[in-house]
This record gives C-alpha cells, structure tokens and sequence, in this order.
C-alpha cells in the first residue's frame, strides 16, 4: 500500500506564498491532484511539527526565522527532510527575511538582487529567460524557464557543514545568460542599489544534506496562476516545479527501501487524457491520478506477461 505523502507550508512567518492565496491555485491544485495531504505550520516552526511532512516550503517569508527555527529546520533535513526554499526580489533585504541565514547552513545564500537580461526576456527585461542549466533529475527535457522579478544566488559548491559527519553535495543547477544578463543589488557601502552586468549567475540550486534534500530559487513568479508570460503554465515553469517536488519526494536510504518503495514521476499526460481523468475523478470512479495510472500499467503489465506466455 502506498502512504499519502504529505506537504507541509510555512504558515509562521506571514509568508508570500501560502495556501489560501488564490495567485498559487494551480500550484495548489497540482498538489492535490498528485495526492498530496497538504497543511501548515503556523505560531512556530520546530522539529516535532517539520517531522509530520515528507516536504516543507518556505516561500518568501516576511518575517525573520528564530536561531531556533533555522536549528530545528537543519535537523530536519538532516534526518530525511525535503526542504523548499523561495525567495524573490531584492532576496532577503527587499523582503524583510533572512532566509540566507537558514540557507547558508547548505552552501546557499540569496543575493539582494533583480534579475534582468536585454536581450532574452519575455515582454519585459525584468523578466529574463533561462536556458542555462546543468543537467540533473530537475532540469531534464527542460528547455526554458522565465525568471520573472527575481534575486538570483550565491552558491558553494565545495561546501563543508561544521559537523564533518554530515555528507553533503551541492549543486548550481540553473544560471542566467553568458552574454546579456545583468542585476541590480544592493551595495552595503554605498548603501544603494547598483546596476552592473553578470555572466552565469545561479538562479537555483539543489543540495544533498544528511539524509535530506533541498532546494532554493529566487523567484515566486514561478508558482503563479496570474499571468500565463510568466508564471506557472508559461515555456516549461510548471515542468520545472514538477521534477523539483518529484527530486525532493524520492528518498531510498537503503538498499531494501530501494526495492519497496514507490518512486513518485512527473510525465505530461495529453491535455484530453488529463480533463478526462479529473472527469472520472469527480465522479468517484478513482481516487486520484496515481491510482488510474497504476492500475493501467498493472493491467498492461498482465497482458503483456500473457502475450509471453503464449509465445
């Protein structure tokens, strides 16, 4: 039997991205139709509340997050957790967070910065298109994301934990352009914003983390129902969010879990396919998407073993 998965958000921190806001209907709907039990965490984050969920997302915090938060989140992830990360704009100094001082403890920190390209963008130069990426679980059969009004990141690769137990494995998965991007940051000294040009700048990371994952992007555009040049249904934004919770979901810490365990996929499925799924979902025909499918790869599976033995 498999057991329902549970995604968890950050409700503490009166955050940019939450469940009730209908911008992040399709987001929220996707999480629905993947089977997903959704909730959140509200009046403080610890490690007895993170460990009720398979993912945890903080996206766009305005509040700072206690040193005690920011440990128990480390153990979180630490023992098996999958951790999100989003920030947007400006990073932690235009949003009033300071997500950098959780994320650093994975190699990762969020500039205060925008984004802009001159040449490859859709509509807007604040609105660069990516195509940039390293290949990974994440980026595959992704072409082009658009990185609408973001911060971009600050990553380390080569990233040692205090505690030299902990394995860790850093990655820069997506970056702006060689050529044609720049950013507006903040500059401390001057105490101002500066304009200057960058060349493959990250935009998003994935880290390894104990027995956990975690990934950060500088942009909340991504996640959003409110405009189709940007957000979640434009070029491959929503291809790119399914393979992130897709990477996050799968862990196998051993060889017999390997074996056992489910393995959760994203694969597009025809438009007429899916409305006619989530028809027959309406009507109590199936429980969800995972069941149909797996029932209809069961029943090939049958007959295909039936077809060999007659062979």
């Amino acid at each position: 039997m498999i057991t329902q998965k549970k995604f968890g958000f950050d409700g503490s921190h009166e955050n940019r991205l939450k469940i009730e806001d209908t911008a992040f209907s399709d987001f929220i709907n996707y999480l629905f139709n993947s089977d997903f039990k959704i909730g959140k965490i509200e009046a403080g984050l610890t490690y007895e509340k993170l460990s009720n969920y398979d993912i945890f997302l903080i996206g766009v915090p305005r509040k700072p997050i206690t040193p005690e938060e920011i440990e128990d989140l480390i153990k979180y992830v630490k023992d098996g957790g999958s951790l999100l990360l989003i920030n947007d704009q400006g990073g932690d100094k235009e949003n009033n967070n300071n997500l950098s001082e959780l994320s650093k403890n994975f190699g990762i920190s969020f500039n205060s910065d925008r984004l802009f390209d001159s040449e490859k963008y859709s509509k807007e130069k604040s609105r660069p298109l990516i195509s940039n990426f390293k290949n990974h679980f994440i980026t595959q059969e992704i072409t082009e994301i658009i990185h609408s009004n973001g911060c971009t990141l600050k990553v380390d690769e080569a990233f040692e934990p205090e505690n030299e137990d902990i394995k860790i494995s850093v990655n820069c998965i997506a970056f702006s352009s060689e050529k044609t991007a720049s950013h507006v940051y903040f500059n401390e000294q001057e105490n101002d914003w500066i304009v200057e040009p960058i060349q493959k700048i990250p935009i998003m990371a994935a880290v390894h983390y104990g027995l956990g994952k975690v990934v950060a992007i500088g942009n909340l555009s991504l996640f959003s129902s409110m405009n189709y040049s940007y957000g979640i249904k434009a070029v491959d934004n929503f291809k790119l969010i399914s393979n992130t919770i897709s990477w996050l979901i799968n862990k196998a810490f051993t060889e017999e879990s390997q074996l056992i365990q489910p393995v959760y996929v994203t694969v597009p499925i025809e438009q007429d396919s899916y409305y006619w799924i989530k028809e027959k979902i309406e009507e109590g025909k199936w429980k969800n998407i995972n069941e149909l499918i797996n029932f209809a790869i069961n029943v090939i599976k049958l007959r295909m073993k039936q077809e060999d033995d007659t062979d």
